[in-house]
């Protein structure tokens, strides 16, 4: 089961105000997470602030929203899945590295 990351979080409004001026449930679930992940974690791309398209966790959360009615939720609801399901992403990684550093020690 997936923790979710309090409403006040500072990712969570940042990625509510992204969504805000666009018709967001008319988008594609790719475009939904590339505003989201620009929100939370803007990078330069071609003098503009984005993601590019071959950032790996476009596809982690659009797999996430593949199994989530998301176009029912609000965009507070929604943004607060998005960055719960970045950060479940981020913590399996992280003890995927520890696992694979605990069987290089033999432990």
């Amino acid at each position: 089961m997936m923790r979710l990351v309090a409403q006040n979080d500072t990712r969570v409004v940042a990625v509510t105000e992204a969504l805000a001026p666009y018709a967001w449930r008319t988008l594609t679930p790719q475009a939904v997470c590339r505003l989201a992940l620009a929100a939370v974690d803007p990078h330069r791309i071609d003098g503009t602030e984005g993601v590019a398209h071959q950032d790996e966790r476009i596809a982690v959360l659009s797999d996430f929203l593949a199994g989530c009615p998301w176009r029912s939720l609000t965009a507070a609801g929604l943004s607060r899945r998005l960055v719960s399901a970045l950060d479940a992403w981020r913590q399996e990684g992280q003890w995927l590295e520890i696992r694979l550093h605990w069987s290089q020690d033999g432990v």
